[in-house]
C-alpha cells in the first residue's frame, strides 16, 4: 500500500540501520540493495543516479576538469524540487571544495584565481580571501578544518578519510531527520551506505596493503637460500 506523501514506506521498511563505522561492511550488499531500489518510481530513480553521480567519489573523474564537475553539479541543483536535497548536496559540495583548499595549500599551491572555477558557493570567496589563515577564517561555521589541516599535515590519510566521512555522514542525518519513508529518506539512506561502504572498502584496502608491506619484509629477512626439506 503507497501512503499519500510517503511512497516508500515498503521499501525503507526492507532495509536495515546503518551504524557507521561500527561494523565492518554495511548490513545489505550492493547488490540486494540495487534489488531494493528496483522500487523506485523510474524519475526518482533517474535522480538518485545523478545525486550519487555528483557526491559519491567513486563516480569522480580525477581527470575531469573542476569546471565540468561544477557545471553538472550545479544543473542538478537546479533541476532539484526537493528542499532538503537541495540543501544536502550543496553543504557536500561546500564540503569537497573546502577540503580541495586544504588540498591545495598543503600542496603549497597559491590561493586559486579570481576568475578560476574551481570550487562551489560563497564559501570560495571566503577561501580566497583566507588562504593565509590555518582555518581560512572558517573555523566557527566549520569546526572540523582545524583536524582536518592537522591530520593532512601529519600524512595521516586514513584519519583524515574517517574525520571527513563522520562530517558527511552528520550532515546527512541532520537533513534525513524530518523524512522517514519518502524519496527523501531513500536518498539519504544510500548516501549513507556508500559512506559506510566506502570506509569498509577504504579499510580492507588498507589492511591488505600492510599486510603486503609486512609480507614483504619478511622475504627480504629471509635467507637467500632456503634449506632443503628433511
Amino acid at each position: 500500500m503507497i501512503w499519500r506523501g510517503e511512497p516508500y514506506v515498503t521499501l525503507m521498511a526492507s532495509l536495515p540501520a546503518i551504524r557507521f563505522l561500527s561494523e565492518k561492511a554495511p548490513p545489505i550488499g550492493r547488490s540486494r540493495l540495487m534489488e531494493r531500489l528496483k522500487d523506485l518510481a523510474p524519475d526518482d530513480a533517474e535522480l538518485l543516479r545523478r545525486l550519487l553521480e555528483t557526491v559519491s567519489w567513486r563516480f569522480i573523474d580525477p581527470a575531469q576538469e573542476d569546471a565540468a564537475f561544477l557545471d553538472r553539479a550545479e544543473a542538478l541543483l537546479a533541476d532539484l524540487t526537493r528542499p532538503a536535497l537541495a540543501a544536502a548536496l550543496s553543504e557536500r559540495l561546500t564540503l569537497r571544495t573546502v577540503v580541495a583548499a586544504l588540498r591545495r595549500r598543503h600542496a603549497g599551491e597559491d590561493a586559486p584565481g579570481k576568475g578560476e572555477r574551481w570550487g562551489f558557493g560563497p564559501v570560495v570567496a571566503r577561501l580566497r580571501a583566507g588562504w593565509a589563515l590555518p582555518d581560512f577564517g572558517l573555523g566557527a561555521a566549520h569546526p572540523w578544518i582545524a583536524p582536518a589541516r592537522e591530520t593532512l599535515e601529519a600524512g595521516d590519510a586514513k584519519g583524515l578519510e574517517r574525520l571527513l566521512l563522520e562530517v558527511a555522514w552528520a550532515q546527512q542525518a541532520r537533513h534525513a531527520e524530518a523524512h522517514e519513508f519518502d524519496f527523501e529518506a531513500v536518498v539519504f539512506y544510500v548516501l549513507r551506505w556508500s559512506m559506510a561502504d566506502r570506509w569498509a572498502q577504504y579499510d580492507a584496502d588498507a589492511a591488505r596493503a600492510r599486510f603486503e608491506e609486512l609480507l614483504d619484509a619478511a622475504l627480504a629477512a629471509a635467507p637467500a637460500t632456503m634449506p632443503e626439506a628433511a
